[in-house]
């Protein structure tokens, strides 16, 4: 494992999202060739990529003789050639359990929007993995700076990057039709601040 003096600092670099197949991978190219270094900045990010991926377990990987790392999943990690590519650390937690909602005996019933969660559409899945991807660069930013940020580059991305995250929402619809037909989504009564009324689901017409 190759290391830096000790008059070297890893800082964060530029992170940038691509695809393999249906294999979304987040990429940093480092500043210094340090290995240890470079797995203590990105531990964050592969930990987030983790809870943004369903809990799936994530791993973050070198390109053999280069400064370029990925963040991806643990199962494409383990897929990858051991000749180009060499894991350097996995999540070892287990993923997060979503309670179990009871299944309908009979009928197909009405579930409750408070026990499960509404699939998500494309602009949400693009802002949860650019959030952590901006977070991971600038720790200190808050929430409402990230949204605006994600937003404005929402609105600037391609229709091929946009095209690929509407390939990802439509699966999770799709899944999660499997797992709750009898679900309805009632969307929430908006909330009145002063003369001002926000809703809480104002994101979705940005998708």
């Amino acid at each position: 494992m190759a290391s830096s003096s000790s008059n070297n600092t890893a800082t964060r670099s530029p992170m940038a999202l691509i695809f393999s197949g249906n294999e979304l991978i987040v990429q940093c190219t480092a500043n210094i060739d340090d290995e240890a270094a470079a797995v203590n900045i990105l531990r964050p990010a592969m930990e987030n990529y983790q809870t943004f991926n369903d809990g799936k377990h994530a791993a973050i990987v070198r390109c053999i003789g280069s400064t370029r790392f990925w963040i991806t999943s643990a199962v494409y990690a383990q897929a990858l050639s051991k000749d180009v590519f060499t894991i350097l650390q996995q999540t070892t937690e287990p993923a997060v359990k979503v309670p179990k909602v009871q299944e309908p005996v009979s009928t197909i019933q009405k579930v409750s929007k408070l026990h499960i969660r509404r699939p998500r559409n494309q602009f949400i899945i693009y802002r949860q993995w650019m959030s952590a991807k901006i977070h991971a660069n600038n720790p200190g930013v808050t929430a409402g700076c990230i949204s605006q940020i994600v937003a404005q580059m929402w609105r600037a991305e391609t229709p091929e990057v946009k095209a690929r995250f509407k390939a990802l929402a439509d699966e999770e619809d799709r899944v999660h039709k499997l797992k709750y037909p009898g679900y309805r989504y009632e969307a929430a009564r908006p909330e009145r601040y002063g003369e001002v009324s926000i809703h809480r689901d104002h994101v979705n017409r940005l998708a």
